[in-house]
């Protein structure tokens, strides 16, 4: 039988369109390739940050972030800071998401307390329990380029606006970061100590001079990039207006290594420093411990009960005298608890007013070098 001949035509044609799909195939892997590669380019800072967030671990409900150079801070410095949680919002929006989206700082309230003391061996310790309902802890590791190594903790809920939502995902990672510029305590390498505290009584005022601007919390990473000292602290707050964050009042205190302890609390002039070893949530500079209410006044006067008489002379003292303090049935809850032990370089956080069990972190990373 006579073989039928071979549709050469069509053949080609098959070969055609083959290798017309294998070219868009390999167009359509290049424009992949070329957008992933710019992606990682645009975003090879904030990849770099994300890469770093994991759980806290040991069971704690805290997530732990590190971040290596300022970002942006000395440029959110130079622009003359913000007077505003919305003002750092549309900063960090630019530079996290190069405007793709918004990252939010929201509005927060706390109770809190804070103990410093000194040890028989003249070392510095302190304790800080920061009080509130449905906090999502992250500890923030900073390694500034110029500037002092800082562990501190912000509440991502203070971001999110939700006590539901973890820095899990892409999305989310990427609105962590905003964790850097709203801390509310900390502890750097010098070992200067810094919490933010509300105050319950009285509006904190908003100044309006023609220095540049800072929130509560940029002013916390300021002081614990480039202070060592309580004087210098105060040094660097008296070149800025401090404005009120999440809407609330507050004073900060602050330590140092050499057990100097102040409470900063702001007024429209700039701000008072108060010698004080121990902080609640009332303005200390007015002599009126009720002013806080009943609870601020009883935590107040037990933990100056333990000063000076060396009822709080090591690290356990301390925790003892913090969970003492803790807040349970007030409306408030003991989200979490710091202990940062001098002698040892080190802060120990408890979570959910649970003392049984910590987590320490080293301010300084094993690997970190000048």
């Amino acid at each position: 039988m006579r073989k039928k001949p071979k549709n050469i035509y069509h053949a080609y044609r098959g070969k055609s369109r083959k290798k017309t799909v294998l070219w868009v195939l390999a167009a359509a892997a290049g424009l992949v390739l070329i957008f992933l590669l710019a992606a990682f380019l645009l975003f090879r800072q904030e990849l770099a940050i994300t890469g770093t967030i994991r759980p806290l671990g040991d069971g704690s409900p805290a997530w732990f972030m590190e971040v290596k150079g300022d970002y942006h801070f000395e440029e959110f410095l130079s622009q003359g800071g913000a007077s505003s949680d919305m003002e750092v919002s549309v900063f960090l929006s630019r530079k996290i998401s190069k405007g793709f989206y918004t990252a939010p700082v929201g509005d927060y309230r706390e109770g809190c307390s804070v103990l410093s003391a000194q040890s028989a061996d003249g070392s510095h310790i302190w304790g800080r329990n920061y009080d509130w309902t449905d906090s999502v802890p992250i500890i923030v590791r900073h390694i500034p380029k110029d500037g002092y190594t800082s562990l501190s903790t912000c509440d991502f809920r203070n971001i999110t606006g939700s006590g539901k939502t973890s820095p899990e995902g892409m999305a989310n990672q990427m609105l962590s970061i905003a964790a850097l510029y709203v801390p509310l305590d900390g502890v750097n390498e010098a070992g200067l100590c810094v919490a933010d505290l509300e105050v319950n009584e009285g509006g904190m005022p908003d100044p309006d001079t023609e220095k540049p601007d800072l929130t509560v919390t940029t002013a916390i990473r300021l002081l614990l990039d480039r202070a060592a000292t309580v004087d210098e602290a105060l040094a660097l707050l008296e070149q800025y207006d401090v404005h009120p964050s999440g809407g609330i009042s507050h004073h900060l205190a602050i330590s140092d290594a050499a057990c100097n302890s102040v409470c900063v609390e702001f007024t429209r002039d700039g701000f008072t420093a108060v010698d004080a070893a121990a902080v609640t949530n009332f303005n200390l500079a007015n002599g009126d411990t009720s002013a806080g209410g009943g609870s601020a006044e009883e935590r107040y006067n037990y933990l100056m009960g333990l000063l000076p008489g060396g009822a709080a002379s090591t690290a356990e003292d301390v925790k003892n005298a913090m969970s003492h303090v803790a807040q349970f049935d007030t409306g408030w809850i003991t989200q979490w608890s710091m202990i940062y032990a001098q002698s040892e370089s080190c802060v120990t956080w408890y979570f959910d007013g649970d003392f049984s069990r910590g987590v320490t972190l080293p301010v300084l990373p094993d690997s970190h070098s000048r």
